[in-house]
């Protein structure tokens, strides 16, 4: 029998995915909820793609090194 993964364990740290994101994508990449993806939408300089038609993109690179920028020693700053 295989054995399952524990929930909570730390996952390293992967490179920036390629290609464009999706919603969900975006909020897995996050590892936050949709809502708070849009929420975070509204933030002055949040890098977001919108196509006509309803479609919503993000590039990964660019969510990146926005959050980097939200960063200061390891904490979020809103």
């Amino acid at each position: 029998m295989a054995r399952s993964k524990k929930v909570g364990a730390e996952q390293p740290l992967m490179p920036t995915p390629t290609g464009l994101l999706d919603v969900d994508g975006a909020a897995a990449w996050f590892g936050v909820s949709r809502a708070k993806l849009f929420e975070l939408m509204h933030e002055e300089g949040f890098p977001v793609i919108i196509i006509p038609k309803n479609n919503i993109r993000f590039d990964p690179n660019s969510l990146y090194r926005w959050a980097l920028e939200k960063q200061v020693n390891g904490r979020y700053v809103a």
